[in-house]
């Protein structure tokens, strides 16, 4: 009988025929091959560990297609490149099921369906901390969505846990009451398991997040973040911590009230923005495209000094930026790139739309920007 665990020339073969053109690419395909790229261009990567990963990965998948339970939809198994390297990460999209308490076995799934074994850690993985400092290495993909009422089996009701996101990377964590926050690169978010007081309270940490809050009168939903506080009744808004720029709350839709540091306080309409400085809590319109782009898995930028332009890619591209010149620093442009085109590709635009130079060192970890 051929042993399905260690087979995976269909999957190989797949990707083959896609790279060879001989078979269309889906969105799956593509965002695969664009992760073995990114992989095979880490300076740390390990060609073994890297198909164990995988290995694991179909196993897990093989597993759970003959477990009734639980459903998948593969997003992908691996294989090929152009230079030869094999190796990849199966993600899977689950259909939620449905949990029983007291079951030993639906732990053992919850567990099996969401946390990656030991061994196969990685630098890029979404990270669920708890308070005593035990963590969990997340199963997702930036399209999967974390759904904190399905971990009920592994997590005790009302705890707090923080979910990390790194570089490379964005998360979708779906709150207990039903809110779904979304979390760009380099982002944490703490919160609760399970919502029992008299409102709903999250802190961001670090980072930037859109919120989408489901609507409660009774039990309004309170956000933490440095400087400020924000509490809304049902809304979807982004909130962006990022160290380079002051706190800004910016309203999609619905009302929202920000507090500061010192007390003051302003209500927001959709459209405006509260920002607080050394002068204290101001509100302002805001470029609502611009804002939420990154959502949309867009890069937009209007006006922006070239040193935040280099911040926000080095964040997903994982990359930090020395140049040449300081002057450099505050050059300003306007564009818009897609966060699915590759590193050297989005350089080669700024290199053809500017006169600038940019050089890769240390193998992609640092970039050198100068005059073209």
């Amino acid at each position: 009988m051929k042993d399905q665990s260690t087979d995976h020339s269909d999957y190989i073969r797949r990707i083959t025929q896609v790279l060879s053109g001989k078979e269309p690419a889906n969105e799956e395909d593509l965002l695969l091959i664009k992760r073995l790229s990114e992989l095979a261009e880490a300076p740390d990567f390990d060609v073994q560990r890297g198909y164990e990963r995988l290995s694991s990965e179909i196993q897990h998948r093989e597993r759970a297609r003959r477990d009734r339970r639980l459903r998948y939809l593969a997003v992908g198994a691996a294989a090929a490149a152009v230079v030869g390297l094999i190796v990849a990460i199966l993600l899977p999209t689950r259909v939620a099921p449905e949990w029983s308490d007291g079951d030993p076995m639906v732990a053992m799934q919850v567990r099996e369906t969401y946390f990656l074994p030991d061994s196969l850690f990685d630098a890029h993985d979404l990270q669920l901390i708890r308070d005593d400092g035990s963590l969990f290495h997340l199963r997702l993909s930036d399209r999967d969505t974390l759904r904190l009422s399905e971990l009920a089996p592994v997590l005790r009701a009302g705890e707090m846990v923080s979910l990390v996101v790194p570089e490379t990377r964005r998360g979708v964590v779906q709150l207990e009451d039903g809110t779904v926050v979304t979390l760009n690169s380099v982002s944490r978010l703490r919160m609760p398991t399970s919502f029992n007081g008299a409102d709903r309270g999250v802190a961001l940490e670090e980072g930037e997040a859109l919120m989408q809050v489901a609507h409660d009168e009774r039990h309004p939903f309170v956000v933490s973040v440095r400087d400020m506080s924000l509490e809304v009744l049902g809304t979807t808004f982004n909130v962006c911590l990022y160290p380079e720029q002051r706190p800004t709350a910016t309203l999609v839709e619905g009302r929202l009230r920000v507090t500061g540091a010192d007390d003051s306080s302003v209500v927001l309409s959709p459209g405006e923005e509260a920002v607080y400085g050394p002068s204290g809590l101001v509100s302002r319109q805001a470029d609502l495209a611009t804002r939420t782009a990154w959502v949309e898995g867009k890069f937009v930028f209007s006006h922006l000094p070239l040193s935040s332009i280099m911040t926000y890619l080095g964040r997903w591209y994982g990359f930090e930026t020395e140049y040449a010149d300081d002057s450099l620093r505050d050059n300003s442009y306007t564009g818009a790139l897609s966060k699915e085109y590759s590193k050297d590709f989005v350089f080669g635009v700024l290199e053809k739309t500017t006169r600038l130079k940019i050089i890769n060192q240390y193998e992609g970890r640092r970039v050198v920007v100068n005059h073209r």
